[in-house]
């Protein structure tokens, strides 16, 4: 099936057609609060707008007011305040490795799925590439911690990532942001909003983002540094409101033009990607942030979406129905190698295009409360990849030849679900779901190896099913404080073999969903009239037929159902206010993430920590709000994070440059706020310390290809509110 506008065009006229007026079912605002009470964060991890506080969910709730007072641009930063998520990004936006409660997916190209499923404005976001898009004009952004089968269903196998836009406004207002820092890194951000008639039945809001920032690399051969970005975007909104009826439509645009994936050979043997000639002539003089490189590499990017959302409060409960259609092309060159060696050269060039619909109907009677519907994807991923292997190449059979692997992979999904909450009493409540998923896959690919033998092409086709269950017993001990016990299930749908399967046979054999059974102990509380918020969460998430990729000989690699990983863990949130002017907040996570079964020829892998999943993670801030004279302000801002060890092979190889030590990153932030203007200057810095980590690395034959963290930076923000 194609995906054009017309598609999406067609639907949205049949929605736009039923609006003949109604009540908005937009995410309510939170409630006034006092100022010396913690924030209240609403969220819609269940659908419709609660209190983060009244969800028997582990979740991990950033507003947007503390994003942009934490300085967090991107999807990456969200794991510094979102402890057991980890995010190893590849380049400015090639690839994300995400990783939460021992589940995730270490694959990067278009056969396989992710583990934790990204959303924005409940749309699900296809594929792995692309995924570093900026964060502006947001409302909130939630991490959600377990298996979301019931709710959001595809591929929330281990969790969700769910970003939530601001919606456009009846009163007129705005805000702009300029922002300057280091390494030739500027920054503009405008969003307006405001009503289109008198009778603010129409309303509008639109945002537009630019950044600029030079690589942290030096590339010492002279060429281009890598890991420059260069993007800018928006967002258009125009909403109708009626008395029973909200029409939002949506679109969105990103193009960014970016540098080269800056990484380097971290580890102290090369041989894996490297010949002997060729590491013996590396030339010296190269650090952390100084290499030479001998590709002038890019990473672009064109994304683009439109979506409409129907809110249509009838007598029998609300119906929402969101469609959306977006296009993402994504086009790379990289030195593989990333040396000043002729040895490795990777060109990439992927079409995502995706078609989704979803219709739910909610409602409540008497002590009920329910949703329920149906949800349809269509997606078609183009992908080429052509691999050049150079006379520095360290298998001399395979010097100076070209390998290519182009497919087209078609994936249809079905999924009906529900869920519903019996209150048996005000204090006791059961709620139970469930959610029956269908995908249809098949992947047209045609490969041609490395030594051009013997190219092939296949054609596999595939179906699974699954019915993932939920249940949560809630308690409420006082209206302040909630406990609950839950099981979820969670799924992941099955798929196609990675870059370059060695032969048609592997080719062909595509491999079983991967399942997930978690259950959670929590509890969610509030003392001393708001001024303390205590949470805790226990948990046990058993992911089995898990889907692994194992190397079984040179140049032969394959992905089957040959794991099993079992996370125990508890997760902590504190949010303090002890005292006028002083916020406190420390979120914790503790897990034993370790694989029950990986064996991989004759090598067992069980009892080794799960990759990209350390015991210990911790996001801590501090906040102090001066009140100066004639009603100015300053706030003073301190954070910190802290993860312990972080492994990124199977074996847990503790070599230097092939694992990630325990590393800790300290960010501090003072914020000018005068007494007379709608205007504030921040002065931030990140990273003080100037600690050398590493955010992601591929390791590989004994070499480690290592993406680095980045550097100490620093910069100023203006913030401007008009009205």
């Amino acid at each position: 099936m194609r995906i054009d506008l017309l598609m999406l065009g067609a639907s949205l006229v049949v929605l736009a057609a039923t609006v003949t007026g109604g009540e908005s079912q937009a995410a309510a605002p939170a409630p006034a609060q006092a100022a010396d009470e913690v924030e209240a964060v609403v969220v819609t991890a269940q659908k419709r707008a609660e209190n983060v506080q009244a969800v028997p969910i582990s979740i991990n709730a950033l507003s947007g007011a503390t994003l942009a007072k934490s300085g967090v641009t991107n999807i990456d930063d969200l794991q510094h305040f979102a402890p057991g998520l980890t995010i190893s990004a590849v380049g400015a936006g090639f690839v994300s490795y995400t990783y939460l409660r021992g589940g995730g997916t270490n694959q990067i190209d278009a056969g396989s799925d992710p583990s934790v499923a990204y959303f924005v404005d409940e749309v699900y976001i296809g594929g792995t590439a692309g995924l570093q898009f900026d964060l502006f004009d947001i409302d909130h952004v939630e991490v959600l911690k377990g298996p979301q089968g019931a709710l959001f269903g595809r591929n929330a196998a281990s969790g969700a990532i769910s970003v939530t836009t601001k919606r456009p406004s009846p009163v007129f207002g705005g805000t702009l942001d300029a922002e300057v820092g280091d390494y030739g890194d500027y920054t503009a951000r405008v969003g307006v909003t405001g009503p289109l008639d008198k009778d603010d039945h129409w309303l509008y809001r639109l945002a537009l983002g630019y950044r600029h920032r030079d690589g942290f690399t030096k590339n010492l051969a002279g060429g281009p540094d890598p890991g420059r970005i260069e993007s800018y975007g928006g967002r258009a909104q125009i909403e109708y409101v009626g008395d029973t009826v909200t029409f939002l439509l949506t679109a969105d645009g990103l193009q960014a033009r970016d540098g080269m994936t800056n990484q380097f050979i971290a580890s102290a043997n090369k041989s894996g990607l490297l010949s002997p000639a060729a590491i013996a002539a590396l030339p010296p003089g190269e650090s952390f942030y100084k290499h030479y490189y001998n590709v002038d590499g890019f990473e672009h990017q064109t994304l683009g979406d439109l979506t409409g959302r129907l809110e249509w409060k009838t007598p029998v409960g609300t119906i929402t129905s969101i469609t959306a259609l977006r296009s993402n092309l994504f086009d790379r060159l990289q030195d593989q190698d990333a040396t000043i060696a002729d040895s490795y050269v990777l060109a990439t060039h992927e079409r995502d295009e995706t078609f989704s619909q979803e219709v739910r109907l909610a409602g409540q009677a008497a002590r009920w409360r329910w949703i329920g519907g149906f949800y349809y994807y269509h997606g078609r991923v183009t992908d080429n990849w052509v691999l050049k292997a150079g006379p520095a190449f360290p298998t001399a059979v395979v010097e100076n030849h070209t390998a290519t692997d182009d497919s087209v992979i078609t994936s249809d999904a079905y999924a009906l679900f529900g869920q519903a909450t019996y209150d048996f009493t005000d204090q006791l409540s059961l709620t139970a779901g469930g959610r029956y998923s269908i995908d249809d896959k098949r992947d047209q690919r045609e490969v041609k190896g490395f030594l051009a033998a013997s190219p092939f092409s296949v054609d596999p086709h595939a179906q699974w099913s699954s019915f993932d269950p939920s249940a949560s017993l809630n308690f409420k001990l006082t209206p302040d404080i909630l406990t609950y016990v839950s099981y979820r299930q969670g799924y992941k749908s099955g798929g196609f073999q990675t870059l370059l399967p060695s032969t048609a046979a592997v080719a062909n054999k595509p491999f079983q969903p991967e399942n997930v059974k978690a259950y959670e102990v929590g509890l969610k509380s509030e003392w001393f009239d708001h001024r303390l918020l205590a949470d805790i969460a226990v948990f046990r998430q058993d992911i089995t037929n898990q889907q692994i990729l194992r190397i079984t000989g040179p140049a032969l690699q394959t992905i089957d159902n040959a794991g099993a990983t079992r996370a125990d863990g508890v997760d902590v949130t504190l949010s303090a206010k002890p005292v006028h002017g002083l916020s406190l907040d420390a979120s914790m996570t503790y897990q034993k993430a370790r694989f029950l079964k990986y064996q991989n020829g004759a090598a067992s892998y069980a009892g080794r920590e799960q990759l990209r999943s350390p015991d210990f993670t911790g996001s801590y801030s501090a906040e102090y709000d001066f009140d100066l004279p004639q009603g100015a302000g300053l706030a003073v801002r301190a954070e910190y994070t802290y993860q312990a060890q972080e492994f990124f092979d199977a074996a847990n190889t503790r070599t230097a440059g092939l694992y990630q030590p325990g590393y800790g990153l300290a960010n501090a932030r003072v914020t000018y706020t005068p007494a007379r203007g709608d205007w504030s200057v921040a002065f931030w810095g990140k990273n003080l310390g100037d600690t050398h980590y590493y955010r992601n690395i591929a390791v590989a034959s004994g070499t480690g290809l290592a993406v680095p963290g980045d550097p100490m930076t620093y910069g100023a923000t203006l913030n401007v509110k008009f009205h």
